[in-house]
């Protein structure tokens, strides 16, 4: 199957993702990212946040102490439906805005950390209110592993 690349700029409404959490700042980051995936999985999140959306999961960046040098927020976690009680889990709200989507495609995390890097030294004018990962089911896609990279402007 063939996909063509996404990227571009997306007009989206908010919507709340309910997961679990941790502040951290680009000091710490790749170590605190991965224990956090790490205890995503290892926790079954999937299996207990109540009042899904879908399957897509979602890594948001939020709480911005300033740009991405700044601690910053990390939830991963499932779109609810608005209202939704968050049991035990961290309730983050993606702000209505525009955002600049790319698609990081291929040997994963490589790509990811590929499309930030870019991002970081772009001149994008970026509003660090939430930026998100959207692991839809073409990141679970043999030979795909996409993961749309969302950055508020």
């Amino acid at each position: 199957m063939t996909y063509d690349i996404k990227a571009g700029l997306a007009d989206i409404n908010s919507f709340d993702v309910v997961g679990i959490s941790m502040i951290t700042d680009h000091t710490k980051a790749t170590e605190d990212i991965n224990h956090l995936w790490e205890r995503f999985f290892q926790e079954k999140v999937g299996q207990r946040v109540r009042h899904k959306a879908n399957d897509t999961i979602y890594a948001v960046y939020s709480d911005y102490e300033g740009d991405h040098e700044k601690p910053y927020r990390l939830t991963i976690g499932y779109r609810v439906e608005r209202g939704a009680m968050p049991d035990s889990f961290f309730c983050v709200t993606i702000k209505d805005q525009s955002y600049a989507v790319m698609s990081a495609t291929g040997d994963q995390p490589t790509a990811l950390i590929d499309t930030w890097t870019a991002i970081w030294s772009s001149d994008l004018e970026r509003s660090y209110k939430t930026d998100f990962e959207l692991y839809g089911p073409r990141f679970f896609e043999d030979g795909v592993h996409e993961i749309l990279v969302h950055v508020g402007v």
